[in-house]
């Protein structure tokens, strides 16, 4: 019986530590952008406070992302653990 590899299978399956840590700069580059918005002096004339608002708004949904991505990561760093626990 002829077992493939599993590590040819790893470049199309992207790991949870990757993925967590894209996330966590997509959040990142969100934050940048909604900082300028709120910051910059045009936006502190009420027609468009709407969009500093929004901005301001968005932060919440920020931290919750980055929030999930670290945890993500504090799993999968976990169970790398237990997988060089189980293998020694």
């Amino acid at each position: 019986m002829n077992i493939p590899n599993s590590v040819n299978y790893i470049p199309s399956v992207p790991s949870a530590s990757s993925t967590a840590v894209e996330g966590i700069q997509v959040q990142e580059e969100r934050l940048e952008r909604n900082v300028t918005e709120v910051a910059r002096p045009e936006n502190s004339n009420t027609s468009d406070a709407g969009t500093q608002d929004r901005a301001l708004v968005e932060q919440s949904d920020i931290v919750r992302a980055v929030q999930a991505n670290a945890r993500t990561l504090e799993v999968a760093s976990q169970n790398v653990g237990t997988l060089l626990d189980i293998s020694v």
